[in-house]
């Protein structure tokens, strides 16, 4: 089997980590080039030898098999995902902020181009919540979403409700490296938003922006000892909001704690469907990236929101 050439903007937690998988797993992939903003800096994981760094935008029209992109961000990505689907090129990506923005755009680039376009690891993590909607939408019979899809306000309310404040809570999670310093994307909602954006518009078809749903963060939140408050995201085909909100500790949201992530799909004359586990760290989401290159290696072409190339 030949290998899959591939470049890799991006070599954060999760670009080291998938560049570790990429060295040592069984798939026939190689590690063609390397891109980072600043090649210079110190990194907890050095540089692999032998592999060239280079510019993201020379990733990006190097003609390759595949290009993934770990770096986040919104406009740089959005121009390097041009360039390289406009090439017919493969695009690997877990940047939520980039698909809730402009995931309409860069699918139809992807269709008019005959280049997949795969995210699995920007809902989720690890755990398989886009791919489980893309098979049940297929049934045309889904009526609502409803999860818990941000890691850090799990950790967050999980710490509350045994006790700790708002600003202790917060301070834990960036110590156990589950928070940003700015943790504003997490705690102001953003990044649940952009998710639940995502897995809409793959459930129904339509496209959803991150911009259409209503939003309420969990910042300053006062949570009483006991009680199980979650950051609930839920969509229907007509609506799409992010909030705070009790639940009961014996459901299957008040059961998640530290860094859960679940998703509830309610399948019409079909029941509800749940899908969970842990939604951060960067072992788990490069293990989608990787799971979405073992798609490619296999000859699907798969598109976000538009089936297959």
């Amino acid at each position: 089997m030949a290998r899959l050439r591939i470049g890799l903007i991006g070599w954060g937690t999760v670009g080291s980590a998938l560049g570790r998988l990429v060295a040592a797993g069984p798939l026939p992939l190689e590690l063609a080039c390397l891109a980072v903003r600043d090649p210079a800096a110190t990194r907890s994981s050095p540089l692999p030898d032998g592999v060239a760094v280079v510019t993201p935008e020379d990733v990006a029209r190097a003609g390759l098999d595949a290009v993934v992109e770990l770096a986040g961000g919104t406009e740089e990505p959005l121009g390097w995902a041009r360039t390289a689907l406009d090439a017919g090129t493969p695009y690997v990506t877990a940047n939520k902020a980039l698909l809730a923005t402009h995931g309409e755009e860069l699918s139809a680039l992807a269709r008019q181009r005959g280049a997949a376009l795969l995210a699995s690891a920007s809902v989720g993590g690890g755990v398989p919540m886009l791919e489980t909607v893309h098979h049940l939408a297929a049934t045309g019979a889904i009526g609502r979403l409803r999860g818990v899809l941000n890691a850090t306000t799990t950790y967050m309310l999980s710490a509350m409700g045994e006790g700790m404040t708002y600003g202790d809570a917060l301070r834990e999670a960036q110590t156990a490296g589950y928070a940003e310093a700015d943790a504003s994307l997490d705690v102001d909602g953003r990044d649940a938003a952009q998710k639940l954006a995502i897995l809409a518009s793959e459930a129904w078809g339509q496209w959803r922006s991150e911009s259409q749903v209503e939003r309420h963060g969990i910042r300053g939140l006062e949570v009483t000892e006991g009680q199980v408050i979650r950051l609930v995201a839920e969509a229907t085909e007509q609506t799409l909001a992010v909030a705070p909100k009790e639940v009961e500790r014996g459901s299957a949201l008040g059961a998640t704690s530290g860094i859960d992530n679940l998703l509830e799909i309610e399948v019409r004359a079909g029941g509800i469907f749940r899908i969970g586990g842990p939604g951060a760290g960067g072992r788990v989401t490069a293990g989608a990236v990787y799971a979405d290159l073992a798609r490619l290696v296999s000859g699907e072409r798969p598109i976000l929101f538009g089936g297959n190339a």
